[in-house]
């Protein structure tokens, strides 16, 4: 019984460690994709606020030269002024998230952390025992001679189970 709960222990922790490795290797990708992600994202972010103030500036240029004879322009880079808005907004959206998706994969990381020492501990209980069953045959084997010796001196002592008839 203790060796089959031992094999399946065993057993667990191969089956534990080949998902760890996985979910490791996972987390890995995900921290790359998330970084390179968030690094283009913040290279966009920049570029279309640069837009965003080019535009800006040519709108408070045409107004302060008393350029308003030009309407339809203006409409035009007022329009493109509001979709890089837009655009900016929904990238800063979409940085926030990425953040919140390497929050979780910090907390899986916690959490891999966390079976790690439970694999440790599981060693530590496996080797515990291992000794104590070495001991169990010591005293087994002990008692045995005990009875032996207690024979040869004329005591009736029952045969054991473990006593060879």
């Amino acid at each position: 019984m203790q060796t089959q709960s031992l094999e399946e222990t065993l057993a667990d922790d191969s089956t534990g460690a080949v998902k760890l490795t996985e979910l490791e290797s996972q987390l890995s990708e995900l921290k790359i994709k998330s970084e390179q992600d968030s690094s283009n994202w913040n290279t966009l972010r920049d570029e279309l606020q640069k837009k965003l103030a080019n535009a800006e500036k040519q709108v408070v240029k045409a107004a302060a030269a008393g350029r308003n004879t030009n309407k339809k322009k203006e409409q035009q880079q007022a329009t493109a002024i509001e979709s890089l808005k837009s655009d900016l907004k929904a990238k800063d959206d979409e940085i926030s998230k990425l953040n919140l998706l390497v929050e979780e994969l910090n907390e899986k990381v916690k959490a891999v952390d966390g079976v790690e020492e439970l694999k440790e501990k599981i060693a530590g209980l496996e080797k515990e025992q291992e000794d104590l069953l070495v001991y169990l045959a010591d005293q087994d084997q002990q008692s045995k001679e005990y009875r032996d010796m207690l024979r040869k001196h004329g005591e009736d002592i029952p045969l054991s189970d473990d006593d060879d008839e």
